[in-house]
């Protein structure tokens, strides 16, 4: 079968098949979440992720300053240990570069993926460089839950949904999409600069991620491929379904005035925003909210709820402005799609 009729996601799930269901007594979460999870120290749950960018894929080197670039490929790393509640410790880089690149131009992403990791207490420690026909990037970073105490571990999954949960977001979405949009027209005015920020540098929600397990929340997601597709890969890996009302989903409010009514759809299917969803109770979102008053973090938005799954495969289902359900399919980026 053709990966282009497989799909990013059906592919995961053939190799998965290939590795087989073993594994070590100390794994607590393996292949399907944003990090594979295993018990490391007494204290703690050790937490792992893998991402790979590739130019021409991921970036463009005519609208990506090589610093910006640099930060952006740590933070999207650093947001999947965020997605799980946990804290980034270590990062390794694997680095591919065309022998007519330059030592500034590779010392330029680096400093990039320093200040990024300086700004979130995490350390690159190692990896390797090779010859490449285009430039890439493979990184790791290693993380930790928050303490381990009595009852279930502390980190967010994505198969910890249930029927009668809100489903949240962390900020405001659709600055990303509205800034790459900036960039594909060449549009670098004042009033584009801080969505194109948001596209190029993007802040993973560390913190929040934190401040969710605290409060008791137990299911969340990064959104890297878009508000409903990240809602469907909760409801896959959770066998639920969920309703989104259109009009509660916090729209980024530059986007909106750049792309008006166009901008609910870069919210809803554009990514990139590395915005948190999660699904919790109310008493649990409120206590989270609270804590974020305090850090001077953006609050949670409640845009919908977990609901039984009805049909024979998991939906995701939005509630227009008129008031009508519709099932909406993914949306989001798909590699091989």
């Amino acid at each position: 079968m053709k990966l282009s009729s497989l799909g990013e996601f059906g592919l995961i799930q053939r190799l998965s098949t290939v590795l087989g269901s073993g594994s070590p007594a100390q794994l607590v979460l393996g292949i399907g979440d944003d990090a594979a999870v295993w018990r490391g120290t007494p204290d703690c749950l050790t937490l792992a992720t893998v991402d790979s960018l590739v130019e021409g894929v991921h970036f463009d080197l005519g609208t990506t300053s090589w610093e910006d670039l640099g930060w952006k490929a740590l933070a999207e790393n650093l947001s999947d240990i965020a997605a799980m509640g946990g804290a980034p410790r270590y990062a390794l880089v694997g680095l591919g570069l065309p022998a007519h690149r330059t030592a500034e131009e590779a010392e330029a992403l680096y400093a990039g993926m320093r200040e990024c990791a300086a700004a979130f207490d995490c350390h690159i420690v190692g990896g390797d460089t090779v010859r490449s026909p285009v430039v890439w990037l493979h990184i790791t970073v290693i993380g930790e839950s928050l303490p381990v105490r009595a009852g279930s571990p502390p980190i967010l999954t994505r198969s910890a949904a249930e029927p009668g949960d809100l489903i949240a977001v962390t900020g405001p979405l659709g600055a990303s999409a509205a800034g790459l949009r900036m960039l594909q027209q060449n549009d670098r005015s004042s009033g584009s600069a801080r969505i194109i920020a948001a596209h190029l540098r993007p802040s993973p929600r560390v913190a929040a991620g934190q401040v969710l397990v605290e409060a008791g929340v137990r299911c969340a997601i990064d959104i890297s491929d878009g508000l409903l597709a990240d809602v469907g890969h909760i409801c896959e890996r959770s066998k639920v379904d969920a309703e989104i009302d259109s009009d509660l989903v916090p729209v980024d409010p530059d986007a909106a005035r750049a792309f008006g009514s166009a901008a609910l759809d870069l919210a809803l299917t554009g990514g990139e925003d590395y915005e948190l969803v999660c699904t919790g109770s109310r008493g649990a979102l409120d206590q989270a909210n609270s804590r974020l008053q305090i850090l001077g973090e953006a609050p949670v938005t409640v845009i919908g709820a977990i609901v039984r799954q009805a049909g024979e495969h998991p939906e995701v289902r939005l509630r227009e402005a008129s008031g009508e359900l519709v099932v909406v399919a993914s949306g989001g980026y798909q590699h091989f799609g």
